[in-house]
């Protein structure tokens, strides 16, 4: 019988930052490599591979300390010894866009093969939990192989494995995602350091060997074994070779080689085809529930916020509009849409993003933000300023036959795949001062729209010339507030404001129909779609106009007290949560044009801090403002909290009971909605069941819904109360790290300043109507102002739309390909069937060459359009990548 093999794999996991700032563990790293490739040249040693685990950020760390070693580390990534990539960083899946992990993969791709090659195995070591996508996104990068470590069975602090809790896995799998793509999988069921600091001699080599293997044929289905070399942070063993004899000679029934992943996978692909199969997310919903780390999902709240502001940035206006400028003439500025993704990927480790990390580590993050954004808005306003120029928009003077001075055109823009009638706003600065009632907003077509203006005073700014010096001014700014209708999907439309011929009166209007009531402790906001009633005691009671449902007692305020860490929320003891309710608020109506707004004043008193496992005696008055705005023809209300945060040690949620017969709820995740079951699995011990969205969670029933949609908040628990509550987590504030130490983390208290968004979406049922809601509530339509101009752009254009079933096919990246000979654009059904998808739009005419890409931008299909659209099948939760080349510059 031939003797079972072991691969044994040196490695070092390495968190990037945690509970050391960067450049401290960078210190430790320089050594590790440095004592790495003097290992891997030296001869007869045993060892021949080292796996940098995944990700090639480390090489470029290690290189700017050491850039007279590149040579060396090229020679031994290129003859296979040295593994690194395939990602740029090892991300956090769940707190991450689905583009944001693309391009993670598109720029360590790259750069691996910059280097010399990629390890083309997924490999998520660590992730604190695994996306449904997981396999899609693989398979579209070429890749068939995956090792994953969290989501199945219990990993709990320090690297410790619980066995006894297995929930029946074995470590070679197939991990599938929901439109069918699967990846033959290791399960990492001993953790990444099951073969971590080897003994030498060969009676300990026996012992310790007999007991690691024991625990790996547990879960093993082949003759083929694997051993981890290494942990957090691990200093490279250097005398692996001779471990590796010690076991030879200790366990003369086994094999044991000096081996990597390819090598692991080449011998499993000879094995039978793996009998088990796992499909979807991997969240650890059959463990107790205390060892997910879903929780992270609302460490440091602010790092969140920014996370989504800065992508949004990025796939919605950077990206597509970069392009698309691109096409009309101006040169792509691909190195600063690179540097500003390297930045803002440079954020979203698990250690990072998650916000479990020691406070210099994040407060470096806020810096990576704000430089990643100062970069994304700035290429956003140029490319929207360059496409501006290229609209003609001469037809606005001639309408109203007035002096090109007294017309002031400007350009809305719409990034996502749909048309849409939504609330604009614009400033526009005028040289002197202007009388505003003798002016008319007009659109494309020459039609007045009705709208409010506002006087905000004389401003200051600055001119930055490309081809002279600076020249500063002072303008008189005006800001217009309008119902901008019909905007193309993927496009734009041209407006202007404009002084009438002849001094005559324009007629302004507010465009308002939402409105709001104030009664003596009540107030009531509404429009054509709903009517919301606030109470004495600030809660709202919602009714859906287009259903008649109505919806009781929401947005009331939960406070609870917080004894765990960053990991973890652990309830207080002893002590019940703080609600609203029950003590009257003041209420205010500050409505403005287009707008019923309502503000909500609480105050509460909460514990200054924990005291020991319960919450102190001592008080602090809390003071929490919500507006509540409620626009003309919309159909969700929009929720600001702010408050200036004084309390430690807790957490504070806002609820909405659905009332819905429901007994699962659903939430947007990386290119897909997942549903999961309120009830947990039966040996689940944790009191709360939190889990992670990327912008909204939804409970319906199929006659009744509601959906939260959110802007940075990616936190909620579906609560079993009988009424189906969402609770959304607003702010999580504890004062320590956790894990295997005690290390303090007074920041992740949040004290000062804090404000989030969010809206309340009621709905008839089917959770597709949430879907352009929330990608609507969290990318607003912008305006740039421009000049009077011809231009090769009419004044209204759709470089591409898409309609399907529900809508719900939704576009998630329109840029320019990797290697700039073209574009690509990207879109995903989010339905649960195949629908047909009808894409129209500029990109689609004239004779344009379009074929269907892999996530790496290989072409696979050709496609061909008809008449400037094109229509065709796609398959639920599916992927498509369209490629586009030879679009013409020219459109008039």
């Amino acid at each position: 019988m031939e003797k079972a093999t072991v691969y044994i794999i040196s490695h070092s996991h390495w968190d990037r930052e945690w509970y050391m700032p960067f450049e401290k563990f960078r210190m430790r790293l320089v050594k590790l490599i440095d004592d790495v490739l003097d290992l891997l040249e030296a001869e007869n040693n045993g060892f021949t591979f080292f796996h940098l685990d995944g990700h090639v950020l480390l090489v470029d760390d290690y290189l700017e300390i050491r850039p007279e070693q590149e040579e060396r580390l090229r020679a031994l990534v290129r003859q296979g010894k040295l593994n690194i990539g395939p990602w740029y960083v090892l991300q956090d899946a769940f707190l991450t866009s689905g583009e944001a992990q693309i391009r993670n993969m598109q720029l360590g791709l790259a750069r691996a093969a910059e280097l010399g090659g990629a390890t083309e195995i997924g490999y998520f070591p660590d992730t604190f939990g695994n996306i449904s996508q997981s396999a899609q996104l693989l398979q579209g990068f070429g890749i068939r192989h995956a090792v994953f470590g969290r989501g199945i069975n219990a990993i709990a602090e320090n690297n410790a494995v619980r066995n006894a809790d297995s929930s029946g896995y074995p470590s070679e799998l197939w991990w599938a995602s929901p439109d069918g793509s699967r990846v033959l999988s290791v399960f990492l069921a001993n953790w990444y350091h099951n073969g971590m600091e080897l003994p030498t001699d060969a009676a300990r080599a026996g012992e310790r060997g007999r007991l690691a293997l024991d625990n790996v044929e547990r879960f093993a289905s082949t003759p083929h074994l694997l051993l981890m070399n290494g942990c957090d942070h691990q200093p490279v063993q250097s005398d692996v070779g001779q471990a590796i004899a010690a076991l030879n000679d200790g366990l003369p029934a086994y094999r044991f080689i000096h081996s990597r992943f390819q090598d692991y996978f080449d011998k499993l692909e000879s094995c039978a085809s793996p009998s088990a199969a796992v499909s979807g997310e991997l969240i650890g919903e059959r463990t107790d529930g205390w060892t997910t780390l879903v929780n992270t999902a609302s460490s440091r709240m602010y790092l969140k916020q920014w996370n989504t502001r800065v992508q949004s940035e990025l796939e919605r206006w950077a990206e597509p509009f970069s392009a698309i400028a691109s096409l009309l003439g101006r040169e792509c500025p691909a190195a600063f849409l690179k540097h500003a993704w390297k930045l803002l990927l440079q954020n979203h480790p698990h250690d990072s993003i998650c916000g479990c990390s020691v406070d210099a580590v994040h407060e470096e993050m806020v810096t990576r933000f704000m430089k990643s954004a100062q970069i994304a808005e700035s290429l956003s306003f140029d490319a929207m300023s360059y496409i501006a120029g290229r609209t003609d928009t001469s037809g606005f003077a001639a309408a109203e036959n007035c002096a090109t001075e007294d017309a002031h055109p400007f350009v809305v823009f719409n990034p996502l795949g749909w048309a849409r009638d939504e609330w604009a706003t614009v400033d526009i600065d005028a040289d002197s001062e202007l009388e505003p009632d003798r002016y008319a907003l007009l659109d494309r077509d020459g039609a007045a729209v009705a709208y409010a203006w506002e006087d905000l005073g004389w401003i200051s700014g600055f001119t930055l010339p490309d081809d002279r010096f600076r020249i500063p001014w002072r303008k008189r700014r005006y800001r217009l507030t309008f119902l901008a209708n019909g905007i193309p999907g993927t496009g734009h439309a041209a407006f202007a404001w404009v002084r009438r011929a002849g001094g005559k009166l324009a007629p302004i209007g507010s465009g308002a129909e939402a409105a709001c009531f104030m009664g003596a402790d009540s107030a009531i906001l509404e429009n054509a779609y709903l009517r919301i009633l606030t109470d004495a005691g600030g809660m709202l009671t919602l009714e859906d106009k287009e259903t008649g449902q109505v919806y009781r007692d929401l947005l009331r305020l939960e406070d609870s007290g917080d004894i765990g860490n960053e990991y973890l929320y652990r309830a207080a003891e002893g002590a019940s949560p703080i609600v609203t309710g029950a003590v009257p608020v003041l209420l205010e109506d500050r409505s403005a044009a287009g707008c019923a707004r309502l503000v909500i004043r609480h105050r509460l008193e909460l514990p200054a801090e924990r005291e020991g496992s319960g919450r102190s005696p001592r008080t602090i008055g809390q003071e929490i403002e919500v507006v509540v705005s409620l626009r003309s023809g919309a159909k969700y209300a929009e929720i600001d909290v702010s408050l200036d945060n004084a309390a430690k040690d807790h957490r504070l949620r806002a609820l909405f009971p659905s009332d819905a017969n429901a007994g699962n709820v659903r939430a947007d995740a990386p290119f897909d909605v997942v549903e999961r079951s309120i009830a947990p699995w039966e040996g689940w011990r944790n009191p709360s069941r939190n889990e992670r969205m990327q912008s909204f969670v939804d409970v319906s029933d199929g006659q009744r819904g509601l959906a939260v949609v959110t802007a940075g908040l990616p936190e909620y628990e579906a609560l079993r109360d009988g009424r189906a509550t969402i609770a959304l987590t607003l702010l999580r504030c504890v004062g320590e790290l956790g894990d295997w130490n005690y290390f303090p983390a007074p920041g992740a208290q949040c004290l000062g300043h804090y404000s989030c968004r969010f809206a309340i979406v009621p709905h008839g049922g089917d959770y597709r109507e949430v879907v352009r809601a929330a990608q609507a509530f969290n990318t607003p339509l912008r305006a740039v102002t421009t000049g009077i101009h011809g231009g090769s752009l009419p004044p209204a254009i759709s470089w591409a739309s898409v309609d399907s079933p529900g809508g719900a096919v939704v576009t998630t990246a329109l840029k320019r390909t990797e290697d700039a000979g073209g574009v690509v654009l990207r879109m995903v059904n989010l339905g649960e069937s195949e629908g047909t998808v009808m894409a129209t739009g500029r990109l689609f005419e004239g004779d344009v060459a379009i074929s269907e890409r892999m996530l790496n931008e290989r072409a696979v299909t050709p496609m061909q359009a008809e008449k400037g659209r094109i229509a065709f099948p796609l398959a639920s939760k599916k992927m498509l990548t369209l490629g586009f080349e030879g679009i013409s510059a020219e459109v008039n």
